[in-house]
Order: structure tokens, then sequence, then C-alpha cells
């Protein structure tokens, strides 16, 4: 789920390079583009901790994307609608897994007198549940305010937040799975 979502995000940040470069005498509002994606991949556990197995995820997810343009063609804001409703991660040695669900809204907001942008995050952006049915282990849910795309940095969080540092994500999982 996060890799292919990385990608989108970061692709849309280039907007307002490439509109600002295209822009017509009258630029749209607004656009909304949509995407359904399905995920299959792995990743090395030993690269994000002391572990020893990768991780195979499969899983799907849908996105949709509502970008908004000032006057003068530049990208104000772009909002990212997220489901992902049921990715399995499977620990390749040992056969353990766990269910990751994300239903969230990513809001990128410029901010004024830069090219920057903060990005607003409300929803359960990461629920895990271990196969077995011992419930909710990790969440990252509420809203959290980020001060710039890298998610480096917050200056507003509400909610459960394991994984507010986008960091703690596969080492967390891994250790899920360990």
């Amino acid at each position: 789920m996060m890799i292919p979502r990385l990608a989108a995000v970061f692709a849309l940040a280039a907007c307002p390079v490439l509109v600002g470069a295209s822009a017509s005498a009258s630029p749209p509002d607004h656009f909304v583009e949509s995407f359904k994606e399905d995920v299959d991949f792995t990743f090395d556990c030993s690269k994000v901790g002391d572990f020893d197995f990768e991780v195979h995820v499969v899983g799907t997810y849908s996105q949709r994307f509502t970008v908004f343009f000032d006057a003068d063609g530049n990208v104000t804001r772009f909002n990212e609608y997220v489901s992902a409703p049921h990715d399995v991660l499977t620990n390749t040695t040992s056969g353990e897994s766990i269910v990751v669900r994300g239903h969230f809204v990513q809001v990128m907001t410029r901010i004024a007198g830069t090219d920057e942008f903060d990005r607003t995050i409300t929803g359960f952006r990461y629920m895990v549940n271990e196969e077995r049915g011992a419930g909710v282990t990790i969440q990252e849910v509420g809203r959290i305010v980020y001060d710039n795309l890298d998610e480096t940095s917050w200056h507003d969080l509400a909610g459960k937040h394991d994984l507010a540092n986008p960091m703690l994500v596969e080492p967390t999982l891994c250790a899920a799975l360990a």
C-alpha cells in the first residue's frame, strides 16, 4: 500500500512545475483523477532492523485525487482519498501474517508565499490486525497535520498515532511479523 501511494503523491507534488509551465489563460479550477491498483510486492525486513526475513504484500487499494488551482494555474491544494480495505502481509519464512487496512483523506495545502505544502491526514491510515483474531495491534488513526510532505515534523495531532513518523512503518510491521 505504501510504496505505490508514495509514488503518486510525489508525482502530484511536481504539479506546480508541470502546471505552471503549461497553464492557459483560464485554467480549470480543479480536476479529479481516480486509480484502483492491485499490489503484490515483497520488502526485506533485514534492511530496517535486526530481522532475517522478507514480507510479501498482497492487496488492493483505490485512490482519488482532486487538484485545485489558483487563477494563475498554480496548484493551491490537492486532496487524496485512499481506501485499502485488506492488505495481507506475510512473513515469507514463518508464514505468519497480519492484515493492514486504511481509509483516510490527505489534504496537501500550499504554504502561503512558498512552493511548499503541508499535509493533513484524517481517518484510519494504518490499522493492523493479526490473522489469528487478536484485534487491532497497531493504529495510525485520527488527525495529524504535518509541516511538510516528507512528514518529518507535525504541529497538530489527535487520535492514536503509533506510526506518525513514516520511518517507523516498515520496522513496526516487520516487528509485528517477527
